[in-house]
């Protein structure tokens, strides 16, 4: 596409159009999906395709926008990742929204690893619409403002016109390319001249007397004759536009190109419009002070313009901002050289964000660094990620030498750098012994040259999970699952190999393959068949509400609501079944305190009165935590009336010989009633599904625990955990 001189709008406003290709083989779901996204926002259009192929040639023909593609996952001929991967060949950044009704953490983990712009889960009724057009909203900004600013950036290296920064001693700091062939010199040489060189004498007082006022005023724009380099005099439209800091913008346009008439001051306009933080500093100035900042960095931080000229950047450091980035950025400044740093920045509201700093000097003619210039963008989302990632290593360190599994750290050549107790135990070697060997020497079933070349592709703080042998010092050998990620240890590059003896585990799914086929017809039909119908329904519902005013309409929603939730339970319990255990010592407090945060327990108050471990299945063990606590706030919020019942129900955690109880507070369980409540479909609370005990009864038995129902001291219920 050829630039017309001139600039684009900003993609950030409301009303520019999004086209979203959603791509759904089920017809019925994807009209009521279409329908209500349309109904959300109205520049929104919405082309439906059954069959992946025939959305690839959508994405394919140049002459279709396709702003964002919505894709189930479960299709034919391909998945939603295999449609990912190939958009993703074509174009690597167009935003690409998986909508399944798949909910596991390694269909979300694969997804992300694919590089999916965002996940998101089908619900009933129009909310999950409401969700899905946000994300799509969200994740077209952030692709046009990245287009934006590229095109932005394009813009002011290669205008049309002439376009030069002058500081307060009317010396020119900045010009481009444009600027210099206008006037007939070489960049380097105006570079540190006066402006007054490419004026007539006889013009200059006119500059002083009524050109520079009026630019200070705000803005003077219009024909000046200039004088060139060989003594030519050109007519050229002239625009002068002052910054907060007194640097004067100028922008010049020689009269016979039509095409430069319209591109005036693109430097002032893509710096102010920019979609990232823009300030420039004067490092001749003491402390380096700021003399002009654009309005993405009054967004960005919450500090007028006014409020950061004249003031060194370091304003927006706060207490807990780390001296290693600001010494870089420090350093880079004293050597005049670019540096990019990532570190915390506070808001004038006191708010923390990551603020990724990008600064880079701008030289004179002579060589010294003129201006400063620097690009301000939050990065706290994606800092945030990377947290988490390095929390995991963290975890990882601290389980090493006591790790009921095996562990062994390596490098990029193969060669074991260090080995837990559990591994020297296992395999009967000294851990003298097995540093220095090389992992094919444990593993016969490694191929030393595929090893090495799966290694140097593997992303850091990315986990990988495959199988593999592991031989014993008496040549014995067993199968065992491989966890490997890939870490930054004290600047060295390791891989970090937990191994898991799965003897037993490959008996045990030898003997459930029958078992996990019905499982997995039978959650098929659940999540697909019963699944995409009841949206439907709850999706026409919600348009049938806007539409006519019914008595009826309420208690279907009910219904449906509750049909929604009996899935959700239903697909839980043949779920849990379908994967084997991964069992590991487990900080009872640290469970239970992350399933507080993730079940809504309102004005509920949680006591933890335990120091233990328990060996077991980590997500199992999360599922019956929040089953328990669910079920003491959800039934004492049933029964506002009894003594302790409402949101103000106490849960409390604690210990007993050979395991531990969770109690409440609230209305109790009838003692006639403590043998029914683990059956499916049991439930005192009127739009209870009535599965949530019976899950937890399935997590018990697959732990081969006990559990027993009794009444707690203050009266609620009491259910007693023993594990051995």
């Amino acid at each position: 596409m050829t630039f017309d001189g001139t600039l684009p709008e900003s993609p950030l406003r409301d009303s520019t159009p999004i086209d979203i290709l959603l791509v759904e083989p089920d017809a019925e779901f994807a009209e009521m999906v279409a329908a209500c996204l349309e109904r959300d926002d109205g520049e929104f259009a919405v082309y439906i395709e059954a069959n992946p192929d025939d959305a690839m040639a959508v994405i394919r023909d140049e002459t279709t926008a396709v702003d964002c593609v919505v894709s189930g996952y479960d299709m034919p001929e391909m998945d939603g990742l295999d449609l990912l991967d190939a958009v993703r060949e074509r174009d690597p950044d167009r935003p690409f929204i998986l909508f399944t009704g798949e909910g596991s953490e390694a269909l979300a983990s694969k997804a992300i690893s694919a590089g999916v712009t965002d996940y998101v889960r089908k619900r009933g009724g129009t909310e999950q619409c409401q969700a899905l057009a946000n994300r799509v909203r969200n994740a077209v900004e952030r692709y046009r403002a990245e287009q934006y600013l590229d095109r932005g950036r394009q813009a002011i290296e290669s205008a049309h016109d002439g376009i030069s920064i002058i500081d307060r001693d009317g010396r020119i700091r900045y010009l481009n390319t444009a600027y210099a062939e206008l006037f007939g010199y070489d960049r380097a040489e105006l570079q540190g001249r006066h402006w007054e060189l490419l004026y007539r004498e006889d013009d200059l007082q006119k500059v002083y007397d009524v050109l520079l006022p009026e630019a200070r005023s705000g803005r003077w724009s219009g024909r000046t004759e200039f004088v060139r380099k060989d003594g030519d005099v050109i007519d050229a439209e002239h625009t002068l536009t002052y910054t907060d800091g007194g640097w004067l913008v100028c922008t010049v346009a020689p009269p016979q190109d039509e095409q430069a008439e319209q591109h005036l001051s693109v430097k002032g306009r893509a710096m102010d419009e920019a979609p990232v933080g823009i300030v420039l500093t004067d490092p001749s100035a003491a402390d380096n002070p700021i003399i002009y900042a654009n309005d993405k960095f009054v967004d960005l931080t919450g500090y007028e313009k006014s409020e950061a000229i004249g003031r060194n950047c370091r304003f927006l450091q706060g207490e807990r901002t780390r001296e290693e980035p600001v010494r870089k950025l420090r350093e880079a400044v004293e050597a005049r050289e670019p540096a990019t740093v990532e570190l915390r920045n506070y808001r004038a509201d006191g708010t923390e964000f990551w603020n990724r700093v990008r600064i880079a000097p701008v030289f004179g003619n002579d060589g010294d660094v003129e201006l400063f210039v620097g690009f301000q963008s939050d990065v706290t989302t994606r800092k945030e990620r990377e947290q988490q990632l390095r929390s995991s290593t963290a975890r990882l360190e601290a389980l090493f030498e006591n790790s009921p599994d095996m562990i062994a750290i390596h490098d990029a050549d193969g060669t074991i750098r260090d080995a837990n107790r559990r591994m020297c135990e296992e395999l009967g070697y000294a851990r003298s012994e097995l540093v220095g060997k090389s992992v094919w020497e444990l593993d016969p079933t490694v191929d030393p040259d595929e090893a090495r070349s799966f290694w140097n592709e593997l992303p850091m703080q990315t986990p990988r999970r495959f199988n593999g042998e592991l031989e014993r010092k008496d040549d014995t050998t067993f199968p065992v699952e491989i966890h490997l990620i890939r870490v930054d240890l004290d600047g060295e590059d390791r891989f970090v190999a937990m191994d898991r003896d799965i003897s037993d585990q490959q008996k045990r799914e030898s003997r459930l393959v029958e078992q996990n086929q019905r499982l997995d017809r039978f959650t098929s039909v659940v999540s697909h068949d019963l699944r995409n119908p009841l949206n439907v329904a709850k999706g026409r519902l919600e348009l049938l509400r806007e539409d006519c005013d019914s008595d009826q309409i309420e208690d279907l929603d009910v219904a449906l609501s509750r049909m929604d939730n009996m899935i959700d339970d239903l697909l839980t319990l043949a779920q849990e079944g379908e994967r084997a255990m991964e069992i590991e010592t487990l900080d009872v407090t640290t469970v239970v305190e992350a399933c507080w945060e993730t079940v809504a327990t309102g004005d509920a108050t949680l006591d933890t009165d335990i120091d233990a471990t328990v060996d077991a299945d980590r997500d199992q063990l999360q599922q019956l935590f929040e089953n328990l606590i669910r079920n003491a706030v959800e039934h004492s919020s049933a029964s506002p009336d009894s003594e302790h019942g409402g949101d103000t129900v106490t849960v409390t955690v604690g210990e007993i010989d050979r395991g531990f109880y969770v109690a409440d507070d609230g209305p109790g369980i009838p003692e006639d009633e403590r043998d029914d409540v683990f059956e499916a479909g049991y439930s005192t609370e009127a739009g209870g599904t009535g599965f949530g005990l019976s899950i937890v009864e399935q997590v018990v038995d697959a732990h081969d625990w006990t559990i027993t129902v009794t009444e707690s001291d203050d009266g609620g219920a009491r259910f007693e955990i023993r594990t051995d």
